[in-house]
């Protein structure tokens, strides 16, 4: 009898687990319903755009980046390529293509100033030097495709938005970038909907770095970056300010538009989340709490369960066959929606198996980055350290 209890509680946990699992995948999809892809427009002409680009040791890929913002159909525009104490070849790479094509320039910076991040000191001095009515922020691993101007200044000027930003296509080529970034990201859109983001009459605003396009007089308004000088997580901040101020935003999928291959190994996943994933619940301990919860339940705990049936079936417990039954049952539909959602982001279905890795991976870095940020132990990032 008791063997039997037993195995009804841990079918039980499993099965409510994997039916949590897919409730979440299914709201997450159907989210996604509510805010399609920008229509793209393969050539236009409006005011001038400036590009700014920030970088800091950026040699080994700034070139692609740049090959593909120069390849715009969009004009007229300016790169802007903010050079930020790079101690590699960054420097040599920018000014060799500046000398094929006069509209990307190079602005050097030696690094923050007291209560400054080191990317919105660099923003900011790039926006002063500029001379676009836009300014587009993007990062040095991203690539864009020829049509992306046109398509996001197009739907920006004709619906009257001043900050639009992309969610973009995540490029994760290495096995730890493949099996973590789309669980990251899973997360993320659970927690700024885009729906939600996109209406005026709430107050949940966010933005991605990789792409954040502002009028300028928006940028202005506000401040720009002096006004989050001091923010780690800049994009979100401004994308608060900008909506606070009564100016609509925009977030949109930018799968086709623009992609980008954020880390490139382990240490560089690690890194990058234990900066964010604090900042990006507000740092509120009640939603680090609850969405630790939820990584464990979802992606941890039923590992743990099926382990401990596998304990109990060893130890010479008896193996309910209908308990087996539903219990594969569940599961498998949990891998296929896994699968589903991966497929959706542009992200390798077949690593849905990985999904209790990648969660144990995230709540770790949550942890992390909770600790590092409540006690003052600092975040390091690009060779310098922010308390």
């Amino acid at each position: 009898m008791e063997e039997t209890v037993s195995w009804g509680f841990l079918l039980l946990a499993v099965l409510l687990a994997a039916s949590y699992r897919l409730t979440i995948i299914s709201s997450v999809l159907s989210q996604a319903r509510t805010a399609p892809p920008l229509p793209v427009r393969p050539h236009a002409r409006g005011p001038v755009v400036s590009v700014l680009v920030p970088a800091r040791n950026e040699a080994h890929q700034i070139a692609e980046c740049l090959h593909s913002l120069v390849a715009q159909t969009y004009d007229p525009f300016e790169i802007v390529v903010i050079d930020d104490g790079s101690e590699d070849e960054t420097a040599k790479v920018v000014e060799r293509i500046a000398e094929t094509d006069s509209r990307v320039k190079r602005l050097h910076v030696d690094g923050p100033p007291p209560g400054w991040s080191g990317k919105c000191h660099a923003l900011a001095v790039g926006a002063e030097a500029a001379k676009g009515e836009w300014l587009l922020f993007t990062d040095a691993d991203t690539q864009h495709a020829p049509e992306t101007l046109a398509t996001v200044i197009d739907y920006a000027s004709a619906r009257g938005i001043g900050l639009l930003s992309l969610t973009g296509e995540q490029k994760a080529i290495g096995l730890w970038e493949r099996i973590v970034q789309p669980v990251v990201f899973e997360l993320l859109d659970q927690w700024y909907p885009l729906a939600e983001v996109n209406d005026p009459r709430s107050p949940l605003a966010a933005a991605n770095g990789i792409f954040l396009l502002v009028r300028r007089d928006a940028y202005e308004a506000v401040g720009g970056h002096r006004r989050v000088a001091g923010e780690i997580l800049e994009d979100v901040a401004l994308a608060r300010a900008v909506k606070a101020q009564g100016f609509p935003i925009w977030f949109a999928p930018g799968q086709g538009l623009v992609a980008a291959r954020m880390y490139r190994n382990f240490s560089e996943i690690r890194l990058g989340w234990t900066k964010n994933l604090y900042l990006l619940l507000d740092g509120k301990m009640s939603r680090v709490m609850i969405r630790a919860s939820q990584l464990f339940l979802t992606g941890l705990a039923p590992l743990l369960f099926l382990t401990a049936m596998g304990i109990m079936a060893l130890n010479g417990a008896g193996i309910p066959s209908l308990g087996i039954i539903a219990l594969a049952t569940a599961w498998a539909v949990a891998l296929v929606a896994e699968a589903l959602y991966r497929s959706r982001r542009g992200d390798d279905p077949i690593m849905a198996w990985s999904h209790p890795v990648a969660a144990a991976c995230v709540l770790y870095f949550l942890l992390e980055s909770t600790v590092r940020h409540r006690f003052g132990m600092g975040i390091t990032w690009k060779g310098r350290t922010y308390r």
